[in-house]
C-alpha cells in the first residue's frame, strides 16, 4: 500500500470519525480518532430509568408503571381502550400466571402454531400480542426482546399492538454495558431484538408513518421502578 493511499484513507476515516462524534451527544471522544474508546455519562439509576423513559416516550412508546399483580388489569384496560378482544402470547408459564386474569371478553391466543402454514392468520387476525424482555439499554432507551420457541421473534414484530413487559431491574446503562455484563459472546440465540418505539418509516415522500413494516403502538409495561 502506498504512502499517498495510506494518507488518503488514514483522512477519510478521520472525516467520518469526526462526523460520527457530533451525532452521539455526551460521549468522551477526548481519545479519538487514534484510540476510540466512548464513555457514556455516569448516571445514578435514578437518572438511567428517567433517561430510558423518557427516550422510550421521545418515540412514541407508552410507559406505564406497575406491580406485577396489576398486569392483567392493565392489558385489559389497554386492550379495551383500543377496542381489541384478542391477544396473541407466547407459552411462557410465567407470562400465562400473569395474564390467567385478564377480563374474559378477551380471548387470548396462545402462539404454538406453524409460521408458515399461518401466515394469514398471523398478519390478519391477531390485532395485540404480549411479550416479556430480556433486559433494557438507558442510554438509548431500548428493550432487548430475546426470541426463543416460547416466545418467537413474530410475536413482537407483526400485531399492531405490541404490548412488552420490561423489568426495571435488568436496566443497563448502554448496549456495551449489557453484552460485557451478561457475557453475550458465549450463549448468542440465532436472533435478538432491539426495540425503541413503533415501528416507523419516512420513506415514502419523507412522510413520516408508523406501523410500516411492523407495530404501529409499543406499550411499555415497567415493573419494579
Amino acid at each position: 500500500m502506498s504512502t499517498a493511499y495510506q494518507q488518503k484513507s488514514n483522512a477519510a476515516k478521520g472525516n467520518i470519525l469526526s462526523k460520527l462524534k457530533k451525532e452521539v451527544a455526551g460521549a468522551d471522544y477526548s481519545k479519538l480518532p487514534a484510540e476510540p474508546d466512548y464513555q457514556y455519562p455516569k448516571l445514578s439509576y435514578t437518572e438511567q430509568l428517567s433517561q430510558f423513559i423518557g427516550h422510550l416516550e421521545a418515540n412514541h412508546a407508552q410507559v406505564i408503571k406497575l406491580k406485577e399483580t396489576d398486569i392483567a388489569k392493565v392489558v385489559t384496560e389497554q386492550l379495551k381502550k383500543r377496542n381489541i378482544t384478542k391477544l396473541l402470547c407466547g407459552r411462557s408459564a410465567p407470562i400465562s400466571a400473569m395474564l390467567a386474569e385478564v377480563d374474559h371478553s378477551i380471548s387470548r391466543e396462545v402462539y404454538d402454531f406453524d409460521l408458515q402454514a399461518n401466515k394469514d392468520k398471523l398478519f390478519n387476525d391477531m390485532p395485540a400480542a404480549f411479550t416479556n424482555s430480556h433486559a433494557a439499554i438507558s442510554a438509548t432507551g431500548s428493550i432487548v426482546l430475546w426470541p426463543k420457541i416460547e416466545e418467537p421473534r413474530a410475536l413482537s414484530l407483526v400485531p399492531p399492538v405490541n404490548i412488552v413487559l420490561v423489568d426495571a431491574k435488568s436496566l443497563h446503562a448502554s448496549f456495551a454495558d449489557l453484552i460485557n455484563a451478561q457475557q453475550w459472546q458465549d450463549k448468542l440465540p440465532t436472533n435478538i431484538v432491539l426495540v425503541s418505539g413503533p415501528s416507523k418509516t419516512a420513506d415514502i415522500q419523507q412522510t413520516l408513518a408508523y406501523g410500516a413494516h411492523g407495530p404501529k403502538e409499543l406499550v411499555v409495561l415497567l415493573l419494579n421502578t
